[in-house]
């Protein structure tokens, strides 16, 4: 009974996390998880985490006022423990202040993939807030235990924000990245995105294992992914 009630208290978080993947008034619950803005910066939000977690604020700060709100960010690291071992876990969350002093869950990454020990309990770099024609972006950077960092990008919608692909590459986007590598060039790996530049940056190097400089290519948001546009190569 007690593994069953905590597979359906995962589950609750489970939703959460999608619900800035879906349509909000699909999958939102009814009532979203809210707190007021004085504890904010020392006491997790009820509601966002399992209860059988404990939980503590890592990271706290406004991201700013744009689209008629106030914005705020935070990271959150969970521990949970029994009999059969432990769990470290982080995750940032995105709230908006609904007047005079509550905050209101927007966007919960939930568990990001790699987080884990050390890494959970460590504060990742803040969002970037990126202001492009038209529309509001979030660039996220967060450090993986192995592998490459794992980086999110979200797009405002309303209150809630909706995730871009920026793993999908098209023909176009790989046969300009052909194009600009020089002949005797190839790239070391898919490269990171810079958020505060809006670019993607691929290092390159030689045939021989030495530095061959840098791609540099712009991007352009496009039906739910990111394109790139020109692409230069610095030395």
């Amino acid at each position: 009974m007690r593994s069953w009630n905590w597979a359906r208290r995962l589950a609750a978080g489970i939703v959460l996390a999608a619900a800035g993947a879906a349509t909000p008034a699909a999958a939102w619950p009814n009532a979203e998880p809210a707190q007021p803005l004085v504890q904010a910066d020392r006491v997790c939000a009820s509601g966002v985490v399992p209860i059988n977690r404990r939980c503590h604020v890592v990271d706290f700060a406004k991201l700013g006022t744009f689209s008629g709100r106030d914005w705020y960010y935070a990271f959150y690291a969970t521990h949970w423990a029994d009999r059969h071992g432990r769990l470290n876990r982080g995750f940032p969350l995105v709230f908006y202040l609904e007047r005079p002093a509550t905050l209101r869950l927007s966007l919960w990454v939930d568990d990001a993939p790699g987080l884990a020990g050390k890494w959970a309990r460590t504060a990742p770099a803040r969002p970037v807030l990126i202001q492009r024609p038209g529309a509001t972006y979030l660039g996220l950077s967060l450090k993986a235990v192995r592998g490459p960092d794992d980086q999110r990008l979200f797009r405002l919608d309303g209150r809630h924000w909706r995730p871009v692909n920026v793993l999908r590459r098209s023909r176009g986007d790989e046969d300009l990245i052909k194009r600009t590598t020089p002949d005797d060039c190839h790239p070391v790996d898919d490269g990171l995105y810079d958020w505060s530049a809006f670019q993607l940056k691929i290092g390159l190097k030689t045939d021989s294992g030495g530095p061959c400089g840098t791609l540099v290519a712009e991007l352009k948001p496009h039906h739910g992914h990111l394109d790139l546009t020109k692409a230069t190569v610095i030395r």
